[in-house]
């Protein structure tokens, strides 16, 4: 068994996977170092011409622009500490339905498999130093959670769950587990490996999407259906908040509207950017919407026009800590790579 200790600061892709497949690890690796956006820019995948890519956009929503370009479904996209490089999950190198994790340089360029061993990867999360991610594969129909080094080396298979979330401060890693219908939010420790529950205290009927960790590490927000029979209330499923120690539940986006999940934070942690089921009443049909709410609720504002969305990552230098040039400035130790 591979541990993995590392120095550190710190969906939607959905709890539905494709069905993945074996590939081989592509060499074409650039060894200029890519460069970190200048200003505040939000990660997504949407469909601009019928097909699934990566863009990027403001917080504002305005000038986005399509980094993959590909025929291939692109997902799940997430900034690394740094901002130098987005790893994302894609069905490029195979035939429709599988799918494993790439890095990208910010511009789109220097598209790159992070892995070459035998395994099926998605939805992955970066460790605070950058040097690892967490990630699920969906083996014999149970997610299951693995810690990978992000060189391709080495990876550990660790938890059964899906939708990993690595906490600011590297010491645990959140996740969904009990799918489909009893789902919680449990915590992995990184060093220990022990897992244990956090939300909700008791097992019940309940599907819970995208989690996400507020900069500071003192909350985590999600989307939550609870209400029974679960599949009569699908559209009751909208975003909360709930304490590091899974106390203080508060719910943030009413439910007064449709189906509302993929709670992103702003970098500062004061605001929840999330989408929403809206009717396109021009089009008379439904499509997603993308929102931002003050991270302790209020009023919605829309970002950017209806469409199809998969909401990824919120990347801001201002609050980037250079891990790659100053490792000096991490203060929270939770181990090295070592294997038994």
């Amino acid at each position: 068994m591979i541990k993995t200790y590392t120095r550190g600061f710190f969906t939607i892709f959905p709890l539905f996977f494709y069905l993945f497949s074996l590939i081989v690890l592509s060499g074409n690796i650039c060894l200029v170092p890519a460069k970190a956006p200048t200003t505040s820019k939000i990660a997504f995948a949407a469909t601009p011409n019928g097909n699934w890519d990566v863009l990027l956009m403001n917080p504002d929503g305005t000038q986005p622009v399509n980094l993959t370009k590909h025929p291939a479904a692109d997902h799940t996209p997430v900034w690394s500490p740094t901002g130098e490089q987005i790893i994302f999950s894609s069905d490029r190198d195979r035939f429709p339905g599988s799918i494993d994790l790439y890095l990208m340089d910010p511009d789109g360029s220097n598209v790159r498999r992070v892995f070459g061993k035998s395994k099926d990867r998605a939805g992955a999360t970066w460790s605070p130093d950058g040097k690892q991610i967490a990630y699920v594969s969906l083996e014999r129909g149970q997610f299951v959670l693995y810690i990978g080094t992000i060189d391709g080396k080495k990876e550990e298979r660790v938890a059964f769950g899906s939708a990993p979330v690595w906490s600011p401060d590297g010491t645990v890693i959140a996740f969904n587990v009990g799918w489909p219908e009893r789902m919680r939010i449990s915590v992995l420790n990184v060093e220990t490996l022990r897992q244990k529950f956090l939300f909700p205290p008791e097992p019940q009927p309940s599907w819970m999407g995208k989690i996400t960790w507020s900069p500071s590490g003192d909350r985590l927000a999600f989307s939550w259906l609870h209400r029974e029979p679960l599949k009569d209330f699908l559209e009751t499923q909208t975003i909360y908040t709930v304490n590091r120690d899974g106390t203080s539940l508060k719910q943030i986006v009413p439910e007064a509207g449709l189906q509302a999940r993929a709670p992103v934070w702003s970098p500062d942690g004061s605001v929840l950017l999330y989408q929403q089921v809206i009717i396109n009443k021009a089009l008379e049909k439904k499509e997603w919407q993308i929102f931002k709410i003050d991270a302790s609720g209020g009023e919605s504002i829309e970002v950017g026009p209806p469409g199809w969305y998969s909401l990824g990552d919120w990347f801001d230098p201002t609050y980037a800590l250079p891990v790659s040039s100053q490792p000096h400035l991490l203060t929270t130790i939770w181990g090295e790579v070592k294997k038994k």
